[in-house]
């Protein structure tokens, strides 16, 4: 333990040796590993601090064990970033914005507004009374790189084709040789490289809290294959990332206010999907997915319900 820790530079908060290898300095003075584990706070903010506003910060933070310790997440999302994650505790009104039990817990108050985005077009906004859900051009989009990645999938089978005669008639060549090893079947070809729609999602919140005034977390957007791209699998990626984050909306909207309403600047909206608020939709598509597992209605049926409950 001597090895790693300096006991002549003790920790100017608690007086605890500090550690040799890459300490964490307030004021250029290393603090003990304990105080740096409390550490929950946005890059660069720790290194602008004075030793008095750490100490008060490290105080918020040993309040903040109270809501640490009822905290228990009903929804979460893990983002691109490591560590990173937005998990929400419905029944408490409570968040945090990482994925660790001693990661602060915010509360409702907190959060002021969000935006959820494609790349940066918004596709759900939040704040005040009204969850604003947008169209996205996506799905369009890709439905019209159908005929360019059919006519990329003809030329990756023709390269397949030319590839196996090569390979049989090497083997062959090396059969009349006498020699008995094969050679390695490999299929070049060109690789699909159109551009995608969009390369990420974003999510966005505005905070009121003392020491956030704003997140920001990043997830990939769907992408094709380059080998075997498919505009199904595509949607099938989409559909399931964008209803992830509709939820993810939905509850940070239940946070803002649970009384606020819902509106979509897109296609219509069927009349089944404009009965009951966001997360009666949410309790009913859960209810499905459970006649689902159990076997009771098919997949198809599943979905058709779904996208129905949803309007998309």
């Amino acid at each position: 333990m001597g090895l790693f820790v300096n006991k002549q530079k003790v920790c100017p908060v608690c007086n605890r040796p500090t550690p040799r290898i890459f300490p964490t300095k307030i004021e250029g003075m290393p603090v003990c590993k304990e105080c740096s584990s409390k550490k929950d706070l946005p890059d660069g903010m720790v290194d602008q601090m004075s030793l008095e506003a750490f100490r008060k910060y490290l105080g918020f933070y040993d309040e903040n064990q109270a809501l640490r310790n009822i905290f228990h997440d009903s929804f979460r999302i893990d983002f691109s970033d490591f560590g990173s994650r937005i998990a929400v505790d419905t029944a408490n009104r409570l968040f945090r914005l990482k994925g660790t039990d001693t990661s602060l817990v915010m509360e409702a108050s907190h959060l002021e507004a969000f935006c959820i985005l494609e790349d940066n077009v918004p596709l759900f906004e939040g704040k005040g009374d009204t969850l604003r859900c947008h169209s996205s051009k996506a799905p369009e989009l890709v439905r019209s790189m159908a005929p360019q990645i059919a006519q990329f999938l003809m030329q990756r089978e023709m390269y397949k084709q030319l590839e196996h005669m090569e390979w049989e008639r090497e083997n062959r060549e090396r059969e009349k040789n006498g020699e008995k090893r094969r050679p390695s079947y490999y299929v070049s070809g060109p690789d699909f490289e159109a551009p995608v729609p969009f390369k990420h999602f974003y999510v966005e919140l505005t905070l009121t809290h003392p020491y956030w005034g704003g997140f920001r977390g990043k997830l990939d957007a769907p992408g094709f294959d380059r080998y075997t791209p498919s505009v199904d699998a595509y949607m099938q990626d989409y559909q399931e990332k964008s209803e992830q984050l509709y939820t993810l909306a939905v509850k940070l909207m239940q946070l803002i206010n649970p009384d606020a309403r819902e509106v979509r600047d897109m296609d219509p909206v069927p009349a089944a999907a404009q009965e009951g608020t966001a997360e009666d939709r949410i309790d009913e598509i859960q209810k499905y997915k459970t006649l689902l597992d159990s076997g009771i209605i098919t997949e198809e049926e599943f979905t058709a319900k779904k996208r129905q409950l949803l309007g998309i």
